[in-house]
């Protein structure tokens, strides 16, 4: 008799999680770093404005790039 042996499947919440927050340092460091994109067309944007914004996106964006690795690891043919 050959007793298979169930996978686990992995859970999806670490993997939004990781991807939140690496979403999040990399466009801090980018909202941070980056050109200053002000010159030339008379905007003042606050730093810290741009700073929430970019984390907003990277939050988000992050997120779903986790899922979307979850969703991958947990599907089988």
């Amino acid at each position: 008799m050959s007793a298979k042996r169930r996978r686990s499947q992995p859970k999806p919440v670490p993997f939004i999680m990781t991807g939140a927050i690496i979403g999040f340092l990399i466009f801090s460091v980018v909202s941070w770093l980056g050109p200053n994109r002000n010159e030339g067309f008379d905007i003042n944007y606050d730093p810290g404005a741009a700073l929430g914004y970019m984390s907003v996106m990277g939050l988000c964006l992050g997120a779903l790039v986790g899922a979307a690795v979850a969703a991958l690891f947990t599907y089988r043919k």
